[in-house]
């Protein structure tokens, strides 16, 4: 199964999740109104971002702005896709039955060194974070999921013309520290490189949906 890092550490390695395989294309999804557009340090972050059609599925996080900008509140969905390259009817869709995520500001480090997924490393803005995962379940209805019961966790089974798929995605809940930044448009999720407060590598990538 392969991951959706928010800040990479231990409570949040299973936060944001995204459904197993590969694959090409995208979707769209219509702007999300802000809950609070304010302009505080997180307000930047607002808005609808995914990676792209991962085999059959778009999951999409939307985050919004609270607290005069200097938190954040997310939320999740996952569409599963009739053909592989996210086409035809949508099949499946995964939501939370409220926001999972909230994020707090700490502090921003103005001038941090940020290791690129490329290798490259860079020096750029970065806001850190306190972040609580609310411990909520994800369900999914559509004409191609259905699910068990597997030594006490659900397992979801997703059956297409090309494949079956199955993933469990397990519940997380606690807080703890990390980091978000923006460069050129797009959303990484970065964890600080051992106890350094200025020296961070990037987790995972993200484009405006």
């Amino acid at each position: 199964m392969k991951e959706f890092k928010l800040i990479g550490l231990s409570v949040m390695t299973a936060v944001l999740l995204v459904a197993c395989g590969g694959g090409s294309g995208g979707g769209s999804t219509s702007a999300v109104t802000p809950a609070d557009a304010s302009s505080g340090p997180l307000s930047k972050y607002v808005g609808v971002w995914n990676q792209g059609c991962q085999n059959h599925e778009i999951f999409t996080t939307t985050i919004s702005a609270t607290s005069a900008g200097t938190a954040l509140s997310v939320s999740q969905k996952m569409e599963y896709y009739e053909n592989a390259n996210c086409t035809g009817a949508i099949v499946a869709t995964g939501t939370y039955a409220s926001p999972f995520l909230v994020a707090q500001h700490v502090r921003t480090e103005a001038n941090a060194s940020v290791k690129m997924l490329t290798g490259e490393t860079v020096a750029s803005s970065v806001d850190v974070v306190n972040a609580t995962a609310s411990g909520g379940a994800i369900n999914f209805v559509g004409s191609a999921v259905s699910s068990s019961v597997v030594n006490g966790k659900t397992v979801w089974k997703f059956v297409f013309k090309d494949t079956t798929l199955t993933q469990t995605i397990d519940v997380s809940s606690g807080s703890s520290q990390g980091a978000f930044m923006l460069r050129n448009g797009e959303l990484f999720t970065i964890q600080a490189i051992g106890s350094s407060s200025t020296t961070f590598a990037v987790e995972s990538r993200y484009v405006r949906a």
